[in-house]
C-alpha cells in the first residue's frame, strides 16, 4: 500500500508538468489519431504519455538513435489505447527496443529424420515476458501515420501487454463487469467467421495472421479496432461490440471513415 500511493503521488507530480510544445508538434505529425481526439481526451493523452516515457526505458539497436520523435511515436499511440483504461500504464514492460527496420530472430524445427532445421525469421515487433517490446521503426511510424491499413505494430503488442494484465497471454483480456463466458463465446464466434472467411476466399477486414491463435486474433483484431474501426464495425458489428466492451471506448466515435481522413 505504501509503495502504491508514493507511486501515484508520483505518476501525479509527472503529469501536472506543462506539456512541452515541441512534444505537441510531434503527437500530432507522429500520431494522426492524436489530431481527432477532444480537449479531455487529448489532456488524458498528454499526461498517460508524460508518465510513460519517465518510466520506460528506450533503447535504439543496431545503431539505431532514439529521439523524441521514437519516444513520442511509440507513446502515443500506446496512450490512444488506454483512454477507456482508468490510468493503466503496462507496469510490467519496462524497456522498448526500437530496431532501424525488421529484426531478425533465430528460429528452429525439429526434422522427421532427426535433427533440427535453423533459420532466421524476421519480425517488426514482439513482446517479451522479461519487461521488454521490440519494435521496428518503419512499423511505428506507418502506424502512426496510418499508412498501413488496419496495421500498427505499437498497438499489436499494447493488445498482448492487456492481455497479460490477468496474469497470462491467451487472447482473453481482463472482464470486470463483463459477463465473461458470453464474451468468450463471442470471441470464438468471431474466429470461427473469421476462418470461414479465409478458407473460402473472401476478403477480410484484417491481416490473416489473426488465425494463428487466439492470442495473435485479438490482438490484430484490436488493431483494426483502433486503426479502421468502421471497417471493422462494418464486417462484423459483433466483434466490435466486444471489442468495445474489452477496452472501454469507441474510436468510431472519434475516427472519421476512410475518405474523410485522407
Amino acid at each position: 500500500m505504501p509503495f502504491s500511493f508514493f507511486r501515484s503521488r508520483r505518476r501525479r507530480a509527472i503529469a501536472d508538468r506543462p506539456f512541452p510544445s515541441a512534444w505537441d508538434d510531434i503527437l500530432r505529425r507522429c500520431v494522426k489519431q492524436s489530431q481527432w481526439l477532444d480537449a479531455a481526451e487529448l489532456e488524458a493523452v498528454r499526461r498517460w504519455i508524460a508518465v510513460f516515457l519517465a518510466e520506460k526505458r528506450f533503447e535504439g539497436c543496431g545503431g539505431f538513435k532514439v529521439t523524441d520523435e521514437v519516444r513520442l511515436a511509440v507513446a502515443g499511440q500506446a496512450a490512444i489505447v488506454t483512454l477507456g483504461l482508468g490510468g493503466e500504464w503496462f507496469d510490467s514492460l519496462k524497456s522498448v527496443l526500437v530496431y532501424p527496420g525488421d529484426y531478425l530472430v533465430p528460429r528452429t524445427t525439429p526434422l522427421a529424420g532427426g535433427g533440427e532445421l535453423e533459420w532466421r525469421e524476421a519480425r517488426v515487433g514482439e513482446t517479451w515476458s522479461g519487461g521488454s517490446m521490440a519494435l521496428s521503426w518503419p512499423g511505428v511510424m506507418d502506424g502512426g501515420r496510418l499508412r498501413d491499413g488496419p496495421r500498427s505494430v505499437v498497438i499489436h503488442e499494447c493488445c498482448h501487454l492487456f492481455d497479460s494484465l490477468d496474469g497470462e497471454i491467451d487472447g482473453v483480456p481482463p472482464l470486470p463487469g463483463l459477463d465473461r463466458p458470453a464474451w468468450l463465446d463471442g470471441i470464438a464466434a468471431a474466429r470461427e467467421r473469421f476462418t470461414a472467411a479465409l478458407d473460402e476466399g473472401r476478403t477480410t477486414t484484417f491481416d490473416d495472421y489473426a488465425a494463428e491463435s487466439a492470442v495473435e486474433f485479438f490482438a490484430v483484431a484490436g488493431e483494426c479496432f483502433f486503426q479502421d474501426p468502421h471497417r471493422l464495425a462494418r464486417h462484423d458489428a459483433e466483434l466490435y461490440r466486444l471489442l468495445t466492451a474489452a477496452w472501454r471506448q469507441d474510436p468510431r466515435r472519434r475516427v472519421p471513415p476512410h475518405p474523410a481522413r485522407r
